[in-house]
């Protein structure tokens, strides 16, 4: 079937008028009357499903960190700050928090920054025996904390007439694109009214997690909270959070009090993500606490906690828990509709510590739930930070008389329905205007993730797709030759259960696959590059190669190949007491990589006096392109004009930028030369200019596109701007908006040919009226600048897009059946009419 479509694709746009293909001058673009390229899907999927996915993690086990901790990198990120408007100097470092976080025992640990990503910009993101996630606290209302992501998620401009919950729903799904978990942050504040009633905010849908115990909150109303969102068919899991700030509250609520237990398949970044979103997760007290967990078990069904059991109506099921804590602890286990009512067992810990009971229960007619909370004597369970500030006598000896009754553990409930259960929201989302936009599934199966594709057409029109895929808590790189409807994917990382962002070249039959690679290299974060290379247009590959293997982190590699099969590879890295740089290596010619970001940058490590006197300017984000006469250009971001990079604000001037003055900068190489032009920069210095792309155009001249958007970190849109290069070497035009930052959010620019030779750039954009995430494209005139901006209508979410060639590949959430907990996102190819 897929074969017919992708025929009755390429009949289509030959009938449509698509034009006269590509370029007859390029050897390698298929011109001279060979048909335009056109994407066949591989062999059929499963069909999708309404039912809950289930999770098969050969050996779970606990795995503890915290979810919401800060450092000075946040606006508010240390005591003297917050004291003094901004303007004392910071005492709260990474290291600061990750060596608290490693004596507390943790096993994983993000540091979630208020809107910034910089964190992870700062040499000092290390350690030897904790597993560092990427995090965020993203949004500037409701707060949510991101986790897994691989930048800032996007908080754009509320749009008038609009229910108030639309951009925080487009950041959900933002986040979900990247295969990145959200979770809702101190709900008490946020996605509540002054009566305690969930608002409009609360009917997001696509929540993996709820703060149910963030210790600078209300535990009990964000308790209520959850409740009250699993009653109306929300199905998440629990999250505890210090939301520390302040070293000098450690003792009472540093990282790990409480702490965020995830049952996961191994101690890696992806398997903790895909835990999360499992809702297989608990919160305990600290590393003293309560512990333990509850399963639900029948004949076929074993169940952990976040899990969704579907069986018929009447179904007999046993509940069963294992609690470990201090004698006269006391266990509960509640069943919808929660505290409201009568727990429907409650049993205290005896002098041996432990406790095991089982529960028969049985399906019902209407959706159930069932939870774990063990209570008893500890530390308060919230620090009431303004009662503190005011009364420190006073909230000390009130505390020391409400120790009692005080929150241990806390277990995500089990869901038991005899059907698929969808969340009851008082306003219903839009429904997906989203159209058959003729595209196929290039690479991603029905249940998993697939996402930031790339893909390179050579001769004859072979179609080489790359993307990431995720399943059973680990990422993989697959490789597909899409034009050939019986070509199944190949994974090219082997037995690598951390391998991401591929970007693959093509010249004739030669192909080559470049991506990073974590595998037993997570404790600490050591991401090298590596390789792969075909000679026979992609039917077999050749060993592994190693390009980057420094003694830090080797990110984002990028790719080109020019026509006489020179390959040059770029990417960022980072090292000790070093800033990230840009390093390219033309493979075969020059001896070592080239440090291309490392000139004129001004370096400096904090003074013991002040984290933020650190100064580490990032240079993220290349990319490479090639042009026919052998010239290649290499383009990233680069925040070394920024007044404090990666920073705030600093001592003495209050808050500064944030997000930082991003601008782009841009290297070109001469055809045989081995050096580089000197630096270009592009962008405003009152804008932050990210995430950049590169090509030369048929005649030669170098185009830039990337994303921009005004110095506040939420509730901004972002635009994609271009710049072309007017000598070749340093004079360029003035930047033009393609997109309009009044209509919506555009992020994440590619560039490439069209059917007609001409240059094409893709983002994604958040304009559309059903406030899905689409496919924008524009194309090259014909005299200059650039077509109208236009949208695919095409269904689901719709991101991360990559062409050439005339054929574009994008993530897309079509064949997800479910609003929330269905993790389908596959890779979509499209060949894209000459004239569009």
């Amino acid at each position: 079937m897929a074969a017919v479509v992708a025929t009755l694709v390429a009949v289509l746009l030959v009938a449509c008028g698509s034009g006269s293909g590509p370029s007859p001058d390029d050897p390698d673009s298929g011109g001279g009357g060979t048909p335009p390229p056109t994407a066949s899907g591989p062999k059929p999927t499963p069909a999708p499903s309404s039912n809950p996915p289930t999770f098969e993690d050969p050996n779970p086990s606990w795995q503890e960190g915290d979810l919401h901790v800060h450092d000075d990198h946040s606006s508010d990120g240390s005591l003297p700050r917050q004291a003094s408007d901004d303007r004392l100097p910071g005492n709260m470092s990474i290291t600061d928090q990750i060596g608290i976080a490693q004596l507390r025992a943790l096993n994983f640990l993000p540091l979630t920054d208020h809107r910034t990503y910089d964190q992870h910009y700062d040499p000092l993101w290390r350690s030897d025996s904790l597993l560092l996630i990427p995090g965020e606290e993203a949004n500037g209302a409701p707060h949510a904390t991101v986790h897994g992501a691989v930048d800032t998620v996007v908080q754009g401009a509320d749009v008038a007439g609009a229910p108030a919950r639309r951009s925080l729903q487009q950041s959900i799904w933002d986040a979900h694109l990247q295969d990145a978990v959200w979770i809702t942050a101190h709900p008490d504040d946020g996605e509540v009214d002054e009566q305690g009633q969930p608002n409009d905010f609360a009917d997001a849908v696509g929540i993996d997690a709820v703060e149910v115990w963030n210790k600078a909150s209300n535990a009990e109303i964000e308790i209520d909270y959850a409740e009250n969102r699993w009653n109306a068919g929300f199905r998440f899991g629990v999250a505890g959070a210090s939301d520390n700030h302040f070293k000098e509250l450690w003792l009472l609520a540093g990282p790990g009090q409480p702490r965020s237990g995830v049952l996961a398949a191994a101690l890696t970044e992806r398997a903790i993500v895909a835990g999360l979103r499992a809702g297989r997760s608990r919160v305990r007290a600290d590393e003293r606490g309560a512990s333990g967990t509850m399963t639900l078990s029948a004949d076929g069904i074993a169940a952990q906690p976040g899990d969704e059991v579907v069986a018929s109506v009447g179904t007999a099921l046993t509940l069963q828990y294992d609690v470990s804590g201090n004698p006269g602890d006391v266990v509960r286990v509640f069943r919808s509709p929660g505290r409201s009512q009568a727990a429907v067992s409650t049993q205290t810990i005896g002098f041996s510590g432990q406790l095991q009971m089982s529960l028969p229960v049985s399906v019902e007619s209407q959706p159930t739930w069932y939870r774990l909370e063990v209570r008893g004597l500890g530390a308060p369970q919230t620090v009431d930070y303004a009662a503190l500030a005011d009364d420190p006598l006073g909230f000390v000896l009130g505390g020391a008389l409400s120790l009692t009754g005080q929150l241990r553990l806390m277990v995500s409930p089990i869901f038991v329905s005899s059907g698929p259960v969808e969340p009851q929201v008082a306003t219903p989302l839009p429904a997906d205007t989203g159209v058959d936009d003729s595209a196929v599934a290039a690479l991603g199966s029905i249940g998993q993730f697939s996402g930031f594709a790339d893909i390179a057409v050579s001769d004859q029109n072979k179609l080489h797709v790359v993307a990431e895929a995720h399943d059973a808590g680990r990422s993989r790189v697959l490789y597909r030759r899409a034009d050939d409807a019986a070509a199944a994917a190949v994974v090219l990382s082997g037995d690598s259960v951390a391998a991401r962002f591929p970007r693959v070249a093509a010249l004739g039959d030669m192909v080559y696959v470049v991506w990073q690679d974590s595998d037993g290299r997570e404790i600490p974060q050591r991401p090298r590059i590596l390789m792969r290379q075909s000679l026979d247009g992609g039917r077999q590959w050749q060993a592994v190669q190693t390009i980057a293997e420094p003694d830090g982190r080797a990110e984002h590699p990028a790719i080109a190949v020019d026509r006489q099969g020179r390959v040059m590879v770029a990417w960022q890295q980072i090292t000790p007491d070093q800033p990230f740089d840009i390093y390219a290596q033309l493979l075969g010619v020059d001896t070592a990589p080239i440090n291309l970001s490392g000139e004129g940058k001004s370096i400096a490590a904090a003074n013991p006096l002040d984290t933020r006197s650190a100064r580490y300017p990032a240079s993220v984000w290349p990319t490479v392109a090639v042009a026919a006469d052998g010239r290649f250009a290499i383009a990233w971001q680069d925040n070394r004009d920024d007044p404090d990079p990666l920073w705030t604000g600093q001592s003495g001037s209050g808050e500064g930028t944030n997000p930082d003055d991003w601008q782009i900068r841009l290297r070109q190489r001469a055809a045989g030369a081995t050096d580089w032009s000197a630096l270009i920069t592009l962008g405003a210095a009152d804008r932050a200019d990210r995430h950049p792309d590169v090509a030369y155009d048929p005649a030669g001249k170098l185009v830039a596109v990337w994303d921009s958007k005004v110095l506040s970190a939420a509730g901004v849109n972002l635009a994609v701007l271009s710049s072309e290069s007017l000598d070749g070497v340093t004079g360029w035009s003035e930047p033009v908006a393609i997109t309009d930052e009044g209509l919506g959010s555009s992020q994440n620019p590619r560039i490439g040919t069209g059917l007609d030779g001409r240059l094409r750039v893709a983002w994604a954009d958040s304009r559309s009226a059903d406030w899905r995430w689409r496919i924008g494209t524009a194309r090259q005139s014909v005299d200059a600048g650039w077509s109208g901006a236009e949208l695919l209508l095409s269904k689901g979410n719709n991101g991360w897009p990559a062409l050439d060639g005339g054929v574009l590949v994008f993530a897309s959430t079509r064949n997800a059946v479910r609003l929330q907990r269905d993790p389908t996102q596959q890779i979509m190819a499209l060949t894209l009419e000459a004239g569009r």
